[in-house]
């Protein structure tokens, strides 16, 4: 369900974040109700975090998400770039790899 508040950016602050689960709470005057938000939506490379009163842009749709009715989409920095983020090709908030190499 889509009322279009996907595709518009709203500035607000960081009223909670959980850094040991990965996820916070985001307010914003322009939405009725808090936004939940994984560190995966958030911009940037590596372990991403927030930190309580940031101010921080986000785009929100609606979804139940824990207690929640709007989800966060996509997560940035004030002065980043709107194309920073999951979605531009970052690749997830974490990654992993294993090589092995046997000598012949």
């Amino acid at each position: 369900m889509s009322d279009g508040a996907s595709e518009t950016e709203h500035e607000g602050q960081v009223r909670e974040w959980h850094a040991d689960q990965g996820w916070g709470v985001l307010v914003s005057r322009s939405l009725p109700e808090p936004v939940w938000a994984h560190f995966s939506a958030v911009a940037g490379g590596g372990y991403r975090e927030l930190t309580v009163g940031q101010v921080v842009r986000f785009s929100a749709e609606r979804a139940d998400q824990d207690s929640f009715h709007w989800r966060a989409v996509r997560v940035r920095l004030p002065g980043s770039r709107p194309g920073d983020g999951p979605e531009s090709g970052d690749g997830p908030g974490y990654a992993s790899e294993l090589r092995i190499t046997f000598d012949e």
